[in-house]
């Protein structure tokens, strides 16, 4: 398995994780007000500023790895955003299918 790879599947979880502890507790105290922010701010900046500063320091060229999560990625997102309306438990199955043809493209 390619570290690329591993850090596109690893990386998310572990940075991820304390944040949704902190606002699943805090939903529990009645600051959903501080959950809410606390995960969006956590999504923006680690999906946006660490992987641009990882993009600027490092000699980075696409690979089919990367071509193929940005492309499953937009399928989702499309998927999700135009054709799926109101979310429902099956769309996420969808989603979870494009997750695994993912790791399939990628560990092949």
């Amino acid at each position: 398995m390619s570290a690329l790879l591993l850090s596109l599947m690893i990386v998310p979880i572990a940075t991820e994780l304390p944040e949704k502890i902190n606002s699943i507790l805090w939903i529990r105290k009645h600051k959903d007000t501080l959950a809410f922010g606390n995960i969006t701010g956590a999504m923006v900046f680690q999906g946006t500023l660490l992987p641009a500063i990882g993009i600027a320091l490092t000699p980075w060229a696409p690979q089919k790895e990367v071509l193929a999560g940005i492309a499953i990625t937009l399928i989702a997102t499309a998927w999700l955003r135009f054709w799926a309306g109101h979310i429902k438990v099956w769309h996420l199955f969808v989603s979870g299918a494009l997750y695994l043809s993912y790791l399939v493209i990628g560990l092949s």
